[in-house]
This record gives C-alpha cells, structure tokens and sequence, in this order.
C-alpha cells in the first residue's frame, strides 16, 4: 500500500468509531413504514405526551406549503391524526392512506414509503378522499428518500416531505429551548435520537462524506479492491492496512455506490430514455441494463437503435467511481479519454463504444443520490453531444 493511499484516505476517516447511544438501533426501528408512521402520529397530535403542543403540526404545515407553491396554503388550527384510514369512497377496494390530518377547513392524505413512490397507491382516490367534503385537499407523501424519477401515475403532483428534513425543523426548533429541555427530557432525547438517525446518520452531508471517500479510492488507485470477491475478505484486507476506521468507510462506500447504481438505473430506464426517444424518435432507446459485474458493475448499459450506419448496434453506457475510473485509467480499449489531471471521479462518466470515447459528465454522483428530476435534461443533451 503506498503512502499516498494513506495521505489520501485520512482526511475523509475522521470519524468516531464510538457509535452513540440511539433508542431507534437498539429497537430495529425505523425499518418498516408502520414504525414511522407511529412516530409521526405521536408528534403531530397535540395531545401526546411529547408536550410540544401542535408545533411539530406547525412545522409540518409551514413545510407542506413551501412544497405546495402554487397551491392556496393549509391553514394552522386544530387538526385529527388518524392512521390507517381506508380512502376508498363509493364501494372501491379498500386503499389505505398511513397518516390522514383533518380539520374544519382542510384534509392532508399522507402515503408514507421509505421513497418518494407512491408503490401501488392511488394518487386520485387519496385526493378524491381529501376533497369530498369541499375541503382544500392535499396529498404529500411522506419518506425517507425523494426520488422524483419513481413518482409516475398522478404522484408526481403530490407534495414531498422528508424524514431528514421535519427532524431538522423540530430540532431546530427545540434545541435552543432550555425550558423546554429541563421539563421533557426523556421527549427532548427522542427528538434528539430522531434526528441523529435520519439527518446526521444518512443526509446529504454523510452521502458527500461517504462519497469522498470513493472519490479517494479511484484517485489512489485502489478502487480495485471493490472488485475483490468475497467483499467481506477485500475489507479484512483493507482494513489490516488502515485499521478498523478503514473497514468502515469501506463497507459504506460499497453501499453508496449501490444505492446510486438503483437510482441511476431507474433514471435511466424512466426519464432519461423517454427524452431520448422524444428526440431520436420512438423507440430509439432498446433497452437500458446494468447486468456488469466485477469493476464494470457500476455501469448502466443503454442500447440505441442504429438510424444509421454509424450508430448501428451501438451501446452508451453511464459509468461511475470504480467502473469509471477502470475505464479511464486502465482500460486500454478506450481510444478517446479525460486526461487524469481533469477527471472527477465524483462526476458520472458517459461513453460510445463504437467510438471508444469516455467523457465526463456534469452530473454528479451526488445530483443521483438527492435524486435527478424528471425534467432535468443535462444527461439527454451530453449523450445527445456524444452521438452527434
């Protein structure tokens, strides 16, 4: 291992190993949707024995109106918390919303999934429900990971809230009241643990510490250990020569890196093939896939129709961290490549392999994981560009 592993690596190991005590570990919980919508039902209602009264209502009021532009706002007041209510009307099967908010003014139909999907839920029964009484009605959907790219059949106009971010409102809200903290502090602790749990536990700030530590890897070169087979033997490796902390990182990068692989492979096969036949014409796009395995696993295949000799049975592939890296630094089939004092392997790497050409994308491995919008259309134009 050479000294630059270690001189690259340790800026991004900062991290305690002491893991902090959190009730939501100790129970497992957090890890089905029902669990949530328990705590979300206690914090919303008034009444509970969180003694916050309707400020967390409030919080989440403020926030659906943020999402909600264009929409007249809910108002604040008194509202019911109901969970588990069935939003079928006129004799339909039943469709269980998780949270349902009512007042004398408005009704809130909550879905709640660990992403933003509403995952075989119907968007029109949940808004026919939240307006039946001539009601203002909204439907929000409530989780853990917005992805816009999963919001298909009406959900796309639902609003989004996020674990992550209610958390960081109520903590905001409640870690400068010390009186508040003296007199709940068993509730306080909670909050707190909420908080640490989807905010400084995965938000946006772990992914870019996480994704740093990738970024490092491929700059060092020794991205190659995520190919090794068994994973669990490449970390006792790694982590005989940067000790425990290194192990870590490790298992963390792996992940992330499957969780943007799911998460471009979806865009790719939904918003981005759909704007790609808009321009190239139906059909253009046959089939997108991410079957690789080994270094080239982190790599989405799109095969494209060949309107013309030049294109024919061509394939566009999205790489990135160590399937980039291996593809820019090492492989030698590739004619045309991003020089290594230019290359950003925090950025999504595009590539033709009738052309053999590699380049680098504005999108960031980051941009995938907050979530690519439908009508972003950088990926569309820079293939576009590379066809062209």
């Amino acid at each position: 291992m050479s000294d630059d592993l270690v001189t690259g690596l340790l800026p991004v190991l900062g991290r305690s190993l002491e893991l902090s005590f959190n009730i939501f570990d100790v129970m497992h919980h957090g890890l089905h949707e029902k669990q949530i919508s328990n705590v979300f039902r206690w914090l919303l209602d008034p009444e509970q024995t969180h003694n916050l009264g309707d400020r967390f209502l409030r919080i989440f009021i403020d926030e659906l109106n943020l999402v909600s532009e264009g929409s007249e706002p809910l108002p604040h007041g008194d509202y019911l918390v109901r969970q588990e209510v069935n939003t079928a009307v006129g004799g339909a099967g039943a469709d269980i919303a998780d949270l349902v908010l009512e007042s004398e003014d408005a009704v809130v139909v909550i879905e709640n999934y660990f992403t933003s999907d509403g995952h075989g839920h119907s968007y029109s029964g949940y808004l026919a429900f939240s307006v039946r009484d001539g009601k203002r009605g909204v439907v929000a959907l409530l989780c853990r990971d917005e992805d816009v790219s999963l919001q298909t059949l009406g959900w796309e106009d639902a609003a989004v809230l996020t674990y992550g971010k209610l958390a960081e409102r109520l903590l905001e809200h409640v870690g400068g009241d010390r009186a508040y903290q003296r007199k709940n502090p068993d509730a306080y602790a909670f909050i707190e643990q909420f908080h640490r749990k989807f905010v400084r536990g995965r938000g946006r700030m772990g992914d870019q510490d996480v994704l740093n530590f990738v970024v490092a890897m491929c700059d060092t070169g020794e991205v190659r250990r995520y190919q090794l087979q068994p994973q669990e033997v490449a970390a006792e490796r790694f982590a005989d020569d940067l000790a425990v902390q290194a192990r870590e990182r490790f298992g963390e990068g792996r992940d992330l890196l499957q969780r943007a692989k799911r998460r471009l492979s979806a865009y790719s096969e939904g918003p981005l093939r759909r704007q790609l036949d808009a321009t190239r014409g139906e059909g253009f796009v046959r089939g997108v896939d991410a079957r690789f395995a080994g270094i080239y696993q982190w790599t989405i295949n799109i095969e494209v129709a060949g309107e013309s000799i030049d294109l024919s049975g061509s394939r566009l592939q999205l790489k990135f961290g160590p399937s980039a890296w291996f593809a820019n630094e090492q492989d030698s089939s590739w004619a045309r490549k991003v020089d290594s004092d230019q290359a950003d392997y925090s950025r999504l790497f595009l590539t033709r392999s009738d052309v053999k050409e590699i380049r680098q994308s504005t999108v960031s491995i980051q941009d995938v994981l907050d979530g690519l919008d439908r009508t972003d259309h950088r990926l569309h134009d820079e293939i576009t560009a590379l066809l062209n």
